[in-house]
C-alpha cells in the first residue's frame, strides 16, 4: 500500500468512530496515519507494513487507555450516575422501613410505592427501619438496622 491508502484507510477509521458505539477505531485510524508517514519516506514491503501498523495499533491503543482512564477518574460525573440504569443500586445507602417481621433472614421493605425482598438480621420488626448497604442478584436488597448515628 502508498501513503495515500494508508491515509485513506486511516480517515475510513476516525469517521466510522462517529457511528460506531466505543472509543477503539480511532487509534487504528491513528495507526494508519502513522504508517502512512513512514512509508513516504520508506519503501516497506506488505509485511513490513503490517507489522509497522500492528505495532502503531498497540501503542496508540495503549496509550488511548491511559488517556481515557485519566479522564474517567477526573470526572465527577461518573460518581453522580452510578447506578443510572441499576434499580437496585440506586437503594445504596438509602433507609426504609420494614414491611413484614423478618424471618430466616429475610423480609420486605417499602420503597416508594412498591416493596423489595431484603437480606436482614433475625429480629427485625415490620416499621423497623434498614439501611440499604449493597444488592445481591440485581434484586435482593443487603440490609442492616438503621442508627441514627450511622
Amino acid at each position: 500500500m502508498n501513503y495515500m491508502e494508508w491515509f485513506s484507510l486511516g480517515l475510513a477509521l476516525v469517521l466510522l468512530e462517529v457511528f460506531v458505539p466505543g472509543v477503539y477505531l480511532v487509534w487504528f485510524g491513528l495507526s494508519a496515519f502513522a504508517t502512512g508517514i513512514l512509508t513516504i519516506y520508506n519503501d516497506f514491503g506488505a509485511i513490513e507494513q503490517s507489522v509497522i501498523f500492528g505495532a502503531f495499533s498497540v501503542v496508540f491503543a495503549v496509550a488511548g487507555w491511559f488517556v481515557y482512564a485519566k479522564v474517567v477518574k477526573r470526572s465527577t460525573g461518573a460518581e453522580k450516575y452510578k447506578y443510572l440504569n441499576d434499580m437496585a443500586g440506586q437503594h445504596i445507602g438509602k433507609t426504609y422501613l420494614l414491611a413484614e417481621d423478618a424471618s430466616d433472614g429475610r423480609s420486605k421493605a417499602i420503597v416508594n410505592d412498591t416493596v423489595w425482598i431484603v437480606e436482614c438480621e433475625d429480629g427485625l420488626k415490620k416499621g423497623d427501619r434498614v439501611k440499604i448497604t449493597g444488592v445481591e442478584n440485581g434484586v435482593i436488597l443487603k440490609a442492616v438496622k438503621y442508627r441514627s448515628t450511622d
